[in-house]
């Protein structure tokens, strides 16, 4: 079974106790409270020698770096095995000179730089941390009116401060497909000039206002490659916080082979048969290229289509 990253079910939201401050003003003074600590768009971690783990901070730690431990400037992330989490944007730089920490250095780093190190649950929480500060930072100020905004229900709510507009905002999630275009025993992959070098990847693409996500998903497709898609099944999903995406993977399957690629849109595509993405999958073969992250559903899709090929 893969492990499948930033979305674990043992994260429990309890989005119910969101309205309750008196409940949550309770549980900020609870020993067993863990702190995430965020700094801007990077996680904070523990650099050891062999492993990197998650920092967590309980209140006494937490007041070493700051005052403001309270609703306004926490963002509830819920409860996992019964202990609750909140995480906070810490400007200050964290030092291990402080905390009890033996072994290891404390290090700030983009979620996905690490992630080989952590497990299915700490990327969870991680991610949800990561998610709802970028949120907070980009909605400072109502896009109504233009005013501040205000935390409300433990982070998940902005509110426009200006009595006049009272505006309500929400986190947004931007839906995007991601699709494993298929033709008998071929798969076709493209790169777009931002991914790491010799990495190919599957299609993907926003979905637009007033857009169905199939519609949305054949429009891409042949839009980056010329090809005309059918037999359209679904895969899985996945949040994908970088900064604020939901992936909906897709399996989808095509008579056209012949391509013509959207330069401006990515830079190469190419057919894959079995025995070449069989070959890239194995650690010690490259033959050039790459398959996409293992913490993505990208190469989820990849993966489970060789699956399904090989039991043909």
């Amino acid at each position: 079974m893969e492990k499948i990253y930033y979305n674990n079910p043992l994260l429990k939201r309890s989005s119910e106790l969101r309205k309750d401050k008196n409940f949550l003003k309770g549980i900020l003074d609870n020993e067993d409270v863990n702190f995430i600590p965020m700094r801007d768009d990077e996680n904070y971690f523990i650099s050891g020698k062999k492993e990197i783990k998650p920092l967590i901070l309980k209140r006494q730690e937490l007041e070493l770096y700051t005052k403001d431990i309270n609703l306004d400037k926490m963002i509830f992330l819920g409860k996992i095995n019964e202990k609750f989490y909140f995480s906070i944007n810490i400007k200050s730089k964290i030092d291990k000179n402080n905390l009890e920490i033996d072994q290891g250095d404390i290090i700030t780093d983009q979620l996905r730089n690490v992630i080989g190190s952590l497990t299915e649950l700490d990327s969870s929480y991680l991610a949800l941390a990561k998610g709802m500060i970028f949120w907070h930072k980009k909605n400072k100020f109502c896009g109504v009116c233009g005013s501040k905004t205000k935390a409300k229900e433990a982070g998940f709510v902005l509110k426009c401060v200006n009595k006049n507009c009272n505006e309500s905002h929400f986190p947004r999630t931007d839906p995007a497909i991601i699709t494993l275009v298929s033709n008998k025993d071929k798969v076709l992959l493209a790169r777009s000039s931002r991914f790491p070098q010799k990495m190919y990847s599957t299609l993907a693409g926003f979905v637009e206002p007033g857009e169905s996500l199939e519609l949305a998903l054949k429009r891409e497709v042949y839009e980056e490659v010329g090809v005309n898609v059918n037999k359209i099944e679904y895969f899985q999903s996945q949040p994908w916080p970088f900064p604020a995406s939901l992936m909906l993977g897709f399996f989808a399957e095509t008579e056209d082979t012949d391509l013509h690629v959207d330069k401006d849109e990515i830079e190469d595509a190419n057919w894959f048969d079995i025995n070449q993405l069989k070959d890239l999958t194995h650690p010690d073969i490259t033959d050039g290229f790459k398959l996409p992250r293992f913490d993505s559903i990208a190469r989820r899709l990849v993966n489970d289509w060789i699956r399904r090929h090989e039991k043909k």
